[in-house]
């Protein structure tokens, strides 16, 4: 089942392979080994990420200030695809350490061995919530699940406050959404199948498919489409409002489902997690460290407004508290065994 489950998260392995063909080395020489001799450190980190360049690129000069002889090498990919490649990797690792943003995905990696426990004080310091019992995979980064909306189209008085709102036929025509590649969206759906039941989170996607949602491989889409004026309302992680907020949309927010006895806002992560028979566990590991540490917090929340996990870190301007909400009551981490029922159910419903 464990297989199966993953499966279901990854492009196909064909497809992945001609996607990232020439981007790694597979049968290259292992690389030199670290070299530790005091307080300096060399040698060569390879990064698998789903962070987008513009943002991961500020943490490596950022460890690099610290550490100017750590060479750190990243790939680039969606979750699904990185999650195929390290598996195809597997009797021969390439890859150092995973950064990505799913946490179905991670922990469903997790299950099949592909990272090492990780006892790192700064790591066990980050909520057992979002983060596994034995650190082999962390959280770097979390991202709530919002309602955005433009200003110039909708009043917030007229603005839904629930994520069930968007059935509404008022919206008809008018909501994007990522489709069904999109961890986050994906795991907003598990979350609220656990939360409210299958036939609540099927009625859901079902009205979104009568509302004539637009449906975008990515959130960045969903953002534009919406600040543009193309559309009313976007749901989204809730960095993309601030990112569009930034560039003078004329765009608001809405942190949805708090009223009295509501489900609560449900929140994501991104992740890192060492993986199983790295050439340079140690640098991977500073490097969690170093990205869990109040200074790569603060670019994480600065450059991208995301949620810091360490205790301590402020939010970037404008960002309010996630002590100001009421949470959805889940942890996604023990849910992944419930993504394959979910998917099967939502694209029953009409999500492509």
């Amino acid at each position: 089942m464990k297989r199966n489950v993953l499966n279901r998260l990854v492009v196909p392995l064909s497809l992945m392979v001609m996607m990232l063909a020439g981007c790694a080395t597979p049968g290259a020489p292992a690389a030199e080994e670290a070299v530790i001799a005091g307080d300096s450190l060399s040698g060569e980190l390879i990064v698998y990420t789903s962070r987008s360049e513009s943002l991961f690129k500020p943490v490596i000069e950022a460890f690099n200030q610290d550490y100017p002889a750590v060479k750190v090498t990243m790939l680039t990919g969606s979750n699904g695809e990185l999650a195929a490649k390290l598996l195809e990797e597997r009797a021969n690792p390439q890859a150092d350490l995973l950064v990505n943003s799913d946490t179905l995905t991670m922990e469903s990696l997790a299950e099949q061995g592909l990272f090492v426990p990780n006892d790192s004080p700064a790591v066990l310091a980050v909520p057992e919530s979002y983060r596994a019992g034995d650190g082999n995979w962390v959280a770097l980064t979390l991202r709530p699940r919002v309602i955005m909306y433009n200003t110039d189209l909708v009043t917030p008085e007229e603005a839904p406050t629930t994520l069930m709102d968007l059935t509404d036929l008022q919206w008809k025509g008018q909501i994007g959404a990522a489709d069904s590649r999109n961890g986050a969206m994906v795991a907003q759906l598990v979350a609220m199948r656990h939360l409210l039941g299958e036939e609540r989170m099927t009625t859901f996607v079902q009205g979104l498919a009568a509302n004539d949602t637009q449906w975008f491989g990515g959130h960045t889409d969903v953002r534009k489409a919406v600040g543009a004026g193309e559309l009313a309302v976007g749901l989204v992680n809730h960095y993309y409002y601030h990112l569009s907020k930034a560039e003078g949309a004329p765009v608001a927010v809405v942190y949805p489902d708090q009223e009295e006895g509501g489900m609560g806002l449900i929140v994501n992560s991104t992740n890192a997690g060492i993986v199983e028979g790295a050439r340079h566990p140690e640098l991977a590991k500073l490097f969690i460290d170093f990205m869990l540490s109040p200074q790569g917090q603060k670019i994480y929340a600065e450059l991208n407004f995301e949620y810091p996990v360490t205790p301590g870190v402020a939010t970037a301007e404008g960002v309010p508290p996630l002590s100001d909400f009421v949470l959805a009551d889940v942890t996604l981490k023990t849910m992944w065994e419930e993504l394959e029922p979910t998917q099967q159910a939502a694209q029953a419903a009409g999500l492509p």
